[in-house]
């Protein structure tokens, strides 16, 4: 093995597909600061401790889903092209999410965020390996 080509190379890509962990990480401890702010928020106030839990389990469940989805795509679409997809995916979840005008619009930007953190978790790993 080539010690020149892997050790630039190899740093790259395992800092890139790393990320994915970092930003669920992020993501979990983010929603628990803006709890704070939801009864006050207008047209998303609320109250119901369903929505509480789901606000922050709705990643965790969109996550599982997605490692699933992402295993059934990986073969047929490749791991790169899911990669840049599932970036995609948490980009718009999260400017959806930043964005909300209700509370259902919010609910959905977790689920999609949690879809691309779970599919990234899937397939990074294998990326690396």
């Amino acid at each position: 093995m080539n010690d020149k080509i892997t050790t630039k190379f190899y740093w790259a890509v395992t800092l890139l597909a790393t990320i994915g962990g970092f930003l669920f990480g992020y993501d979990t401890s983010n929603i628990g600061t803006d709890l704070g702010f939801i009864p006050f928020a207008k047209n998303i106030a609320t109250t119901d401790p369903f929505v509480y839990g789901y606000l922050i389990a709705g990643a965790s469940l969109g996550a599982a889903a997605g490692a699933l989805i992402a295993a059934l795509l990986t073969d047929t679409y490749g791991r790169k092209f899911l990669l840049i997809t599932d970036a995609a995916i948490y980009t718009i979840g999260a400017l959806l999410s930043a964005l909300s005008v209700n509370l259902v619009m919010l609910l959905v930007s977790r689920t999609f965020i949690g879809l691309a953190v779970g599919a990234d978790s899937a397939i990074a790993t294998a990326y690396i390996a």
